[in-house]
């Protein structure tokens, strides 16, 4: 969508971006780390909208990816700015641009690729709900793949549960399994059986304190609008199939409206994402509860 198009939707969703996220407040201002005025969030939306159409790819998961080294020396940030969003991290991006530059004068292949704007993982100034919606829609528009990353923590627990307990498994003898025995426990195959596991011995990748993470909001924008999960035993991503809504603003509030996103209702919200991972309503129902 242009600019045009994009404010035009935007100013029709007014009413529900504010009543389906009171917590965040957009009629009131916001909230204390993220201060503007409507048309100033529909701003900044816009500019990472404008830049996250040039992203190769879009990296998803906790707060704290967007500020490993080595996640943002490769991939770089969707960014609507210059300078990070947070302040602790820009010493570190300013040294990367400059280790960037360097490498590419030295290899001789013209300038840099951008570090801040059209990279894959958000980092972006006056973030709000519709930001981050902006952001799934832009790289969905595009047909772009969606990977999840673990930050440090979930890495520490997938090398130690995942892989180094009972999961782990050799390549050859691992295809026998699944050549062998099929899908297993509720029809999964071994790695979803894998992604799974780690889900539940880390629920805070999808729910915590009583709320649903943005991870959450994210996964329901990609089933919302025709993506597949695609499980290995070293990532997970997502790729569009076919079918879906047609990924505009409005689609992407009334689908987390129907699973009840704004009211937090936990049943309906892991019922959607059981079927969405796992095609099993009933594989996350445990996520997020008592």
């Amino acid at each position: 969508m242009n600019q045009v198009e994009f404010f035009m939707q935007l100013t029709s969703c007014i009413r529900q971006y504010d009543q389906d996220n009171q917590w965040f407040g957009f009629l009131r201002g916001g909230q204390s780390w993220s201060k503007g005025t409507w048309i100033q969030f529909i701003a900044a939306a816009w500019k990472l909208y404008e830049n996250a159409r040039r992203s190769p790819m879009i990296l998803l998961g906790d707060t704290k990816i967007r500020s490993d080294p080595t996640l943002l020396f490769n991939f770089g940030l969707a960014a609507n700015a210059k300078t990070p969003q947070e302040e602790k991290d820009r010493l570190m991006v300013e040294e990367m641009v400059r280790k960037r530059a360097d490498l590419a004068s030295g290899w001789r292949v013209g300038g840099a690729v951008e570090l801040m704007g059209p990279g894959s993982i958000l980092s972006a100034k006056q973030w709000s709900p519709m930001l981050n919606d902006s952001l799934m829609l832009a790289a969905i528009s595009m047909r772009r793949d969606f990977l999840f990353a673990l930050n440090d923590d979930e890495q520490a627990v997938w090398a130690r549960d995942i892989e180094g307990g009972g999961a782990r498994i050799g390549a050859a003898a691992f295809a026998n399994r699944a050549a062998a025995f099929g899908p297993t426990v509720g029809g999964r195959t071994p790695e979803q059986q894998m992604w799974l596991s780690l889900i539940k011995k880390v629920p805070r990748i999808l729910w915590e304190n009583g709320n649903p993470r943005v991870f959450v909001r994210e996964l329901l924008g990609l089933k919302f609008f025709g993506y597949k999960p695609v499980f290995t035993r070293h990532q997970l991503g997502f790729r569009h199939q076919a079918g879906g809504l047609e990924a505009n603003f409005q689609n992407y509030l009334d689908g987390l409206k129907a699973v009840g996103l704004h009211n937090r209702e936990r049943m309906k919200i892991m019922s959607a994402l059981g079927e969405f991972l796992f095609q099993d309503a009933k594989a996350l129902q445990g996520i997020g509860g008592p």
